[in-house]
């Protein structure tokens, strides 16, 4: 491939993995992958909730769903308390050592600088 590609090392915000993108492929990627996006997502999600459930509002809106549940007026199924997430696209092309630095998400091959020039 060519050798004129330029490529940043990245460290993901989630597993503290390094990896190399190509300015064709970054968009202010934080994560090596789709994985390690979706399960930050839901982390912060949860952390978010149970600040919310420790509120007055939430708890009040909590006993208010648990009454209305005990009433017969909402049904709780199985898909409600689903927190499994589908398959995502992971790292297509990990880093070897010893091997020539490449993007994570195209293969192309590069030159690893410490940020991408302008144009």
């Amino acid at each position: 491939m060519c050798s004129d590609v330029l490529l940043i090392e990245l460290l993901c915000n989630h597993c503290n993995v390094e990896f190399y993108i190509c300015r064709k492929c970054y968009r202010g990627h934080v994560y090596c992958s789709s994985r390690c996006r979706s399960q930050a997502q839901l982390k912060a999600h949860r952390k978010a909730q149970s600040r919310y459930r420790t509120s007055d509002k939430g708890r009040q809106a909590h006993c208010h769903n648990e009454k209305m549940r005990r009433m017969g007026k909402i049904k709780k199924t199985m898909a409600d308390e689903s927190t499994n997430t589908p398959p995502l696209r992971v790292i297509l092309y990990p880093i070897m050592q010893n091997t020539r630095p490449r993007c994570s998400f195209c293969g192309v091959y590069g030159k690893i600088v410490d940020v991408f020039p302008r144009r």
